[in-house]
């Protein structure tokens, strides 16, 4: 075999491997749509059979198809933030309904997220936003509530952690920046129902505390300052223990 036919032997060989591999993409596009029906109709018994209670107040979005797995995205009609998925691989199916939808981790995120936004939009002050609990941890009209609100951030049922940096170590200045801020969030209807704040020593950049579950009912300057002072100085104070609020050092 000469040079020419040698290559003319590889030309071919390349666009026959080229060929089969785009053919065998086709072919596997074509049997999913083909499947297609069969798989939905897979996906609403398993509905039916699994989450009755729920089937008439959900919303089934589009099948998607992706690493030879069937999706669909399952949306409440109440709330579009609050949902679950239900996937299709290799004859089994698997959904995340215990977290997503009835603990809520979808709707959860969502309103940790929204919050944080609103609270960079109207303070220009960026915090981390948190929720303790699921969703089914609260009582039944508590969790309408949050399903059926508009806007979040005057929900009294989150925690909002912010960090500073101070040029000096004292209660004063401490309870300053933190009244400062409380205020603020409380100007703009932003109610959380607790804040924690870590605070670093900008002289010692190892020196880090954490102060946990400040109520609103404490945000009162003496009292305040108080606490700091108790923290700052390691006191497990009648004041501290009585108030839930607790502290520690980080470095």
């Amino acid at each position: 075999m000469n040079e020419q036919q040698k290559l003319t032997f590889k030309m071919a060989l390349f666009f026959l491997i080229i060929f089969v591999f785009f053919g065998v993409i086709i072919v596997k596009e074509k049997l999913n749509v083909i499947f297609l029906p069969k798989v939905e109709k897979i996906f609403d018994e398993y509905l039916q059979d699994n989450y009755t209670s729920i089937y008439s107040s959900i919303k089934k979005n589009k099948i998607s198809y992706k690493n030879d797995t069937f999706k669909i995205k399952l949306t409440s009609k109440e709330n579009k933030n609050h949902y679950f998925y239900i996937t299709y691989s290799k004859k089994k199916l698997k959904d995340t309904y215990k977290k997503d939808y009835l603990e809520g981790s979808s709707i959860i995120s969502h309103i940790t997220n929204e919050i944080e936004k609103d609270i960079l939009k109207k303070t220009k002050e960026e915090a981390i936003v948190s929720i303790k609990e699921k969703l089914n941890d609260f009582p039944k009209q508590v969790q309408e509530k949050i399903l059926q609100a508009d806007t979040y951030s005057d929900l009294n049922l989150y925690n909002v952690e912010k960090e500073y940096i101070v040029n000096k170590w004292s209660s004063t200045e401490i309870t300053s920046l933190i009244l400062k801020f409380t205020n603020s969030l409380k100007e703009n209807n932003i109610t959380p129902k607790s804040y924690s704040f870590i605070i670093t020593d900008a002289n010692d950049l190892t020196k880090t505390i954490s102060i946990s579950n400040l109520k609103d009912d404490l945000l009162t300057e003496a009292t305040l300052e108080k606490i700091v002072s108790d923290c700052l100085n390691n006191n497990n104070s009648e004041l501290l223990e009585s108030n839930e609020v607790s502290f520690k050092y980080l470095n």
